[in-house]
């Protein structure tokens, strides 16, 4: 298994209670299945609050689609990893997603070429 990472993004417009919970309700049984199946999920929410630096400052923070959670997961291949993604509860709520390999700096410099 490889780990991946999920980075969700959400529009501008909020979610209505009743949607929240709708979503938090479905999201329950879906990580309990997908833990099941051996994706071994680790979610990580952001808050809105963010502090922007460097020559692109202002464009992050004039992001149409900022990243609201990260979900780190195992899976086979980049494939299997979208499959998941793709089947997210929040997909039913405007949730825009990206899905990516991940791993420490250390994996990540000794593959990089020289």
């Amino acid at each position: 298994m490889n780990t991946y990472v999920i980075v969700f993004r959400r529009g501008r417009a909020a979610l209505s209670e009743t949607e929240q919970q709708q979503l938090g309700q479905a999201i329950g049984p879906w990580a309990a299945a997908q833990n099941e199946a051996g994706h071994r999920l680790e979610p990580r929410l952001l808050t809105a609050e963010a502090r922007h630096y460097g020559p692109h400052a202002a464009l992050a923070e004039a992001d149409a689609l900022p990243v609201t959670a990260l979900l780190f997961l195992d899976a086979r291949d980049l494939d299997e990893a979208a499959r998941v993604a793709q089947s997210h509860p929040g997909m039913n709520y405007g949730f825009s997603i990206e899905v990516r390999a991940w791993s420490g700096p250390q994996r990540a410099a000794t593959a990089a070429p020289r």
